[in-house]
């Protein structure tokens, strides 16, 4: 069989997947890979519901980047449920502009603050449900620990946060700095750093809350943990 036989004709491009990929002609980073920009939002919204998110629930979406994710989650929230966290206000404008339909953020009175600090406090509210995705895969601890700390005293009695994670191995060791490592508002090069789980489990015992290995569920390759109160 020639090789030209054995090629796939290409998926049909979806709307999402099609706005994605016109937003990669005009930004620098779409946030989550301009290939599988939709197959990646409709695959957070998946773990989200699996793992307990309501429609009535008040969710914090950390570092909501071009709104790969959040174009879902937006839909899927009551209106003003949604409150999203972007430093990066040119990719995030971008993904307004390109992603979300014209009157979507009216209609659902979604909140945005781009502060870089993990302030949650901006929004003076308590959340049901946090989500970071591609986060902690280039946080440092001491960013991590502040979303901790925001999660515990911002998060309601029942609260969840779900975080997508890399953990070392033989060749890739747990990351002892405190900088940012990768594509942000002040930096355009690439990266990423890894935790070890069990650092994550002390974190999170010394705030007395509880974290568990999500198993078998990833968003793309980064496996998820789950916190909860």
């Amino acid at each position: 069989m020639s090789s030209q036989s054995k090629q796939q004709l290409p998926e049909e491009i979806t709307p999402i997947q099609e706005r994605g990929e016109q937003l990669s002609k005009v930004s620098n980073t779409v946030g989550c890979g301009v290939y599988r920009f939709e197959k990646t939002g409709r695959a957070e919204l998946e773990s989200l519901i699996r793992n307990g998110l309501n429609p009535w629930d008040r969710f914090l979406d950390i570092g909501c980047g071009a709104m790969c994710g959040g174009y879902w989650v937006v839909h899927f929230l009551d209106a003003g449920r949604y409150h999203g966290i972007e430093p990066n206000v040119d990719m995030w404008t971008r993904g307004v502009e390109y992603i979300l339909e014209p009157d979507l953020l009216e209609k659902k009175q979604a909140q945005f603050d781009h502060n870089d600090q993990y302030d949650f406090s901006v929004f003076n509210s308590q959340f049901d449900y946090f989500f970071a995705s591609s986060i902690w895969t280039h946080a440092g601890k001491k960013d991590i620990e502040k979303m901790l700390d925001g999660f515990v005293k911002h998060g309601s009695d029942r609260a969840r946060f779900l975080t997508s994670v890399k953990l070392p191995d033989l060749f890739h060791r747990d990351y002892k700095g405190d900088e940012w490592v990768g594509v942000s508002h002040e930096s355009d090069v690439p990266g990423t750093v890894r935790h070890s789980f069990q650092w994550i489990q002390q974190a999170c015992e010394k705030r007395g809350i509880k974290v568990r290995r999500l198993k078998g569920e990833k968003i793309n390759t980064q496996p998820l943990i789950i916190i909860e109160k």
